[in-house]
């Protein structure tokens, strides 16, 4: 049997909208979603009862669908931005709230209705930044360094420039751990900071603009070694070569930004001794050069072990 369309009955729409809109106006806002789900069934629904639907969500504590809707309103050139942006203050999405309406008054848009809202945002992104600051403070002048490494790790870049003092500060420790050195530099020079910092590990000194840090002189190291070492062993001694190869990058991130001192033979004569006397089980080490290696590695397990 062909299936029949169901025609509305022409008063329904009209009904239905009139019950929807006065639970609405009397913040019976469970009621009112029925009713105006109802007009969205069957099809007889606009962009009007759209956005009461969105307040209706948002009122009933829905405020993720709610802001979605709202959203697709928005792109339509339809919605209402007051309604939009107490819902992103209602999520505590401060930095987006600002970044709205800049973008409407960038647009010419009047926004003097939304300036309360604006100078609060602000207002609670300045206390935000300044809580976690404190907490950020607390655990990198900890020696907790797994912790540190983690809280890295799960950083935001976006609050990277609001710890550079902290980092600062770490940098110039020189008890401070090495290998989380190497990673906050990374996360400054990638967030192109420009502030000049001091940089201590090993014994060495070294004042680095974040910004301004040269990886073409670390891949030219890097690459020099592990030539020698492909050359004089990667034919023979396929396994010894992929050790010295994993030690030598690890041991180049360890020390970072400092450059090796001595030539590059050197350091592929000491990674292959090295490596050798691993083999044996010896753990005297002699050579200067190996024993620089045997530290970095010893870190970089710890850290592995974590």
């Amino acid at each position: 049997m062909k299936k029949r369309k169901v025609v509305p009955h022409p008063y329904v729409k009209e009904r239905l909208l009139t019950e929807g809109m006065n639970a609405l106006k009397e913040k019976r806002y469970k009621e009112a979603y029925t009713y105006l789900t109802q007009l969205k069934e069957l099809q007889l629904h606009d962009d009007d009862v759209e956005m009461a639907l969105v307040v209706c969500l948002f009122e009933m504590g829905h405020v993720e669908e709610a802001k979605e809707r709202c959203e697709q309103l928005l792109e339509r050139g339809r919605g209402d931005w007051t309604v939009y942006i107490s819902m992103l203050v209602h999520l505590q999405q401060y930095d987006e709230v600002v970044a709205v309406i800049h973008k409407l008054q960038r647009k010419g848009m009047d926004c003097t209705p939304f300036l309360p809202l604006l100078q609060f945002s602000e207002k609670m992104i300045r206390s935000q930044h300044e809580q976690r600051s404190k907490q950020y403070e607390s655990i990198f002048e900890s020696d907790q360094w797994t912790k540190q490494l983690r809280t890295l790790h799960q950083l935001d870049v976006r609050t990277v420039p609001h710890l550079v003092s902290i980092f600062a500060r770490y940098l110039h420790d020189e008890m401070k751990h090495p290998i989380v050195k190497t990673t906050m530099l990374h996360m400054l020079r990638k967030e192109q900071v420009t502030e000049p910092m001091t940089v201590k590990k090993f014994g060495q000194t070294m004042t680095v603009v974040p910004a301004e840090l040269d990886e073409q002189q670390q891949k030219h190291w890097i690459e020099q070694v592990l030539d020698i070492i492909e050359q004089t062993w990667a034919t023979q001694n396929p396994t010894m070569y992929e050790w010295c190869e994993q030690i030598w990058l690890r041991y180049m991130f360890v020390t970072y930004p400092f450059l090796p001192a001595g030539s590059a033979q050197q350091w592929a004569n000491a990674l292959y001794t090295y490596v050798e006397q691993c083999e044996t089980g010896q753990t005297v080490w002699t050579n200067p050069l190996v024993a620089k290696l045997y530290e970095a590695e010893k870190l970089w397990l710890s850290v592995e072990s974590i």
